[in-house]
């Protein structure tokens, strides 16, 4: 293994800790420190790819393991917390949609890792498994720090439209690159400073936000494009027709 590897691996050990560590919150019924837990395992997984891409660290073994953390971390621990919470009073269907959710998310991270080192992937295929997971982790959080509790109720259906959206073929946007903040470093600066003020004043909210914003964006531009495409497809016919509305 190389020695650059090192870091990315500690780093997705510390995932790999934080997903451990929100299945025995899961097992005390504290599902909000669980919920915690999984976004912070977000958090070293970002930064995982991030290190790993900035030193040139990316490898078969690291792509791997990183797969295995994320599958425990944004798979089986949002299944298992969704179940406990919700899911196991909804007998036989909650079990179903408990087995959809986790088997969605290890299709995603094996197509994801078929496809990686084909091509440098400037969108996902599928919303990723961080994303899907930290959307159902954020309603957790902000259902529990505002005691809006009716929140829980829409887990289920939650979890059903994330496992069709991780295996679906539509697009999402990868923040990947590590050039990108070099053309305009003082306004990415700004940015940067302005974005964690505002999370850190009101972190649960934020982090809703985010997640569903990440997770409607994919379908709107879907929309949009097929909108278009329609469109442009109806004018192009329409010239092409005479006016009488008959084959030439």
């Amino acid at each position: 293994m190389k020695k650059v590897a090192v870091l990315p691996g500690l780093l997705t050990t510390a995932n790999f800790f934080c997903g451990t560590l929100a299945m025995t919150f899961i097992m005390r019924g504290q599902y909000l420190y669980a919920a915690e837990a999984c976004l912070a395992a977000m958090l070293f997984d970002f930064v995982d790819g991030y290190v790993a891409r900035l030193k040139g660290a990316i490898t078969r073994f690291g792509v791997e393991y990183d797969s295995l953390a994320d599958m425990l971390s944004f798979g089986i621990v949002p299944a298992f917390m969704g179940y406990s919470m919700v899911l196991s009073g909804m007998g036989r269907f909650g079990a179903g949609i408990f087995f959809l959710y986790a088997v969605c998310c290890a299709l995603r991270l094996a197509r994801y890792n078929a496809q990686a080192f084909k091509e440098e992937r400037k969108a996902f295929i599928g919303i990723p498994t961080p994303a899907a997971a930290g959307l159902i982790c954020s309603v957790i959080v902000l259902a529990g720090r505002y005691e809006l509790h009716f929140l829980v109720k829409l887990i289920p259906f939650l979890m059903l439209g994330l496992s069709y959206l991780m295996v679906s073929t539509i697009r999402y946007p990868a923040f990947q690159g590590t050039g990108a903040g070099k053309k305009k470093p003082f306004l990415n600066l700004v940015g940067i400073v302005i974005t964690a003020s505002v999370v850190a004043s009101f972190p649960e909210i934020s982090f809703f936000l985010f997640f569903a914003a990440y997770a409607a964006s994919g379908i709107l531009a879907r929309f949009r494009f097929r909108t278009v495409t329609a469109w442009i497809r109806s004018i192009l016919l329409t010239d092409a027709l005479p006016e009488d509305g008959k084959n030439p």
